[in-house]
C-alpha cells in the first residue's frame, strides 16, 4: 500500500535487477522485508540511466551482463509479490527498455507481475497524460517527479497526473551524493506541498540515519537507494539487510 499524506516517515529501498544476480535478488529482498522496508523499487537495468550516479550506472553495468531486463523484472516482481504481499513495489525504469516492450503491454503485465507502482524519470508528463485512463483502470500509481528548478505551472500539471505520491529531487545532480538539509530546501518542499495532497517522497542524497530524522515529520517517504546498493556491493545482500535493519532503528523508524 503506498503511504497517505502526514504518514509516519517510510524508507523505501531498491534493487537492481541482475545485481549482483538474479538469483541473489530474491535474497536481497526477503533481508530488506526482514529488516523492516515495506517498499521496494525494481530497477529495469538501462545502459544510459542518466538521473543516476556512479553507484546505480555500475549496478545496471554488471546487471545488465547478468540477465536483467524487462522480462526477467517482471519475472521477479511476480515472485517477490506473492512472497512478500505486506510490501509494495515500485517498478522503475528508463522509458527506452519500456518503450521497447511495448507500454500498453508493460504496464498490463506490470500489475499483473504486482507492481503498485511505477517511476519512470525520463517520461515527460504530456507523454504519460494519455496513458492516465489506462493506469487508472489499472490501479498502477504513476509516481512522477519534480526537482528544484521546477516552475508553479508545472508542478501543477504534474500533480494532476501523478498517482499515490510525488517524488522530490532533493537538489540537482545525480543519485549517490549528500544532499544539505535546511531552510532552503524546506521551502522547496512547502512550494510543493501548496500545489498537492498527495504524500511526498524524498529522494537524492539520503544516505545516514541522521538524514532519515531529518525528513521525519518532512514527507511521507525517504527512499534509500544507492547508498544501500553500496552496502550490497561492499558486504553482500544478508549483510546489506542487516545494515537496514541497524538504521531504522538507529532512526526510529523500525516498527
Amino acid at each position: 500500500m503506498l503511504p497517505s499524506q502526514h504518514s509516519t516517515l517510510q524508507v523505501m529501498s531498491h534493487a537492481v535487477v541482475g545485481f549482483p544476480s538474479l538469483a541473489e535478488n530474491e535474497i536481497a529482498i526477503a533481508a530488506l522485508v526482514q529488516a523492516g522496508v515495506k517498499m521496494i523499487e525494481l530497477q529495469v537495468p538501462f545502459s544510459d540511466p542518466v538521473a543516476d550516479g556512479h553507484t546505480l550506472v555500475n549496478a545496471c553495468y554488471d546487471a545488465l551482463k547478468q540477465g536483467g531486463s524487462v522480462r526477467t523484472t517482471l519475472a521477479l516482481a511476480k515472485t517477490v509479490s506473492a512472497r512478500h504481499p505486506e510490501v509494495t513495489f515500485v517498478l522503475m525504469s528508463y522509458l527506452n527498455p519500456l518503450y521497447r516492450y511495448g507500454l500498453d503491454q508493460l504496464f498490463e503485465d506490470a500489475t499483473a507481475a504486482g507492481f503498485k507502482a511505477m517511476i519512470i524519470p525520463d517520461m515527460p508528463v504530456e507523454e504519460l497524460e494519455p496513458w492516465l485512463p489506462k493506469l487508472d483502470a489499472l490501479g498502477l500509481a504513476p509516481i512522477l517527479m519534480v526537482t528544484p528548478n521546477i516552475a508553479d505551472a508545472r508542478i501543477e500539471k504534474i500533480a494532476r497526473a501523478a498517482r499515490g505520491m510525488i517524488y522530490v529531487v532533493s537538489r540537482m545532480g545525480v543519485t549517490g551524493q549528500q544532499t544539505h538539509w535546511g531552510s532552503e530546501f524546506e521551502q522547496y518542499v512547502a512550494r510543493i506541498r501548496r500545489h498537492t495532497d498527495l504524500p511526498l517522497a524524498i529522494g537524492f542524497g539520503v544516505r545516514a540515519a541522521e538524514d532519515l530524522k531529518a525528513l521525519t515529520g518532512v514527507a511521507e517517504v525517504a527512499a534509500f537507494c544507492s547508498r544501500y546498493i553500496e552496502w550490497q556491493r561492499q558486504d553482500g545482500s544478508v549483510i546489506a539487510g542487516d545494515k537496514m535493519a541497524a538504521l531504522l532503528i538507529e532512526s526510529g523508524l523500525a516498527d
